[in-house]
């Protein structure tokens, strides 16, 4: 009598790999120093001009359901959020506007069925990118022996660039069933850093 074969069924997890909040695909920081070729002259000697440039591009994100627990999964933390429906035919490419009034087209996205799980990848989209640039001019000035007269003339974010954050991610309130995007859906409420700032600093080295 022959043995009934027993097959085994493997299981296999598939996480939902996306970047992550932090990733910047592209980075590029550098910073200078150059002395000014001024000789000869108190006055016009010992002047140092300094420049830091920092980029990056934008970080990712995902569209979300304003509700907690739209789905009912029972999950409700940070990384684990409903997301809403990507419409058919969509092109990911176009979904991003740049505009900080609507980051994103909302009308790309769809509220998923009360107590089913939104299609839109973790972190699908990416936001506004990184740049500044900051300068200093420097005076060092000898006095007697080792005692030195510096004068810093600092300029932050030199091109007043204003660097957005992250929008609103929330795209659907998730009060009822067929209820439009949010107003504030993609919207950049804010910046990530100042605007141009200057400051004068005297300082004796001995």
């Amino acid at each position: 009598m022959r043995r009934p074969s027993i097959r085994r069924i493997r299981t296999i997890w598939a996480p939902k790999w996306a970047a992550a909040p932090f990733d910047a695909p592209h980075v590029f920081a550098a910073n200078a120093t150059w002395e000014l070729p001024f000789r000869g002259s108190p006055v016009l000697s010992g002047w140092q001009l300094n420049g830091i440039v920092s980029m990056h591009s934008g970080y990712a994100f995902s569209p979300s359901i304003q509700t907690p627990n739209w789905s009912r999964t029972g999950n409700i933390s940070n990384n684990a959020e409903d997301r809403p429906n990507v419409k058919p035919g969509t092109d990911p490419k176009k979904i991003v506007t740049g505009n900080p009034n609507g980051w994103f087209d909302t009308s790309a996205f769809e509220l998923p069925l009360q107590g089913t799980v939104g299609n839109t990848p973790r972190n699908f989209l990416r936001g506004p990118g990184f740049a500044s640039v900051d300068m200093s001019l420097v005076k060092n000035q000898r006095l007697r022996g080792d005692t030195r007269l510096q004068i810093r003339l600092e300029v932050f974010n030199v091109l007043n660039r204003a660097n957005f954050a992250t929008p609103t991610r929330p795209v659907f309130a998730g009060a009822s069933q067929n209820e439009a995007p949010l107003a504030t859906a993609g919207k950049v409420t804010r910046t990530v850093n100042s605007s141009r700032q200057v400051q004068l600093g005297i300082k004796v080295l001995f």
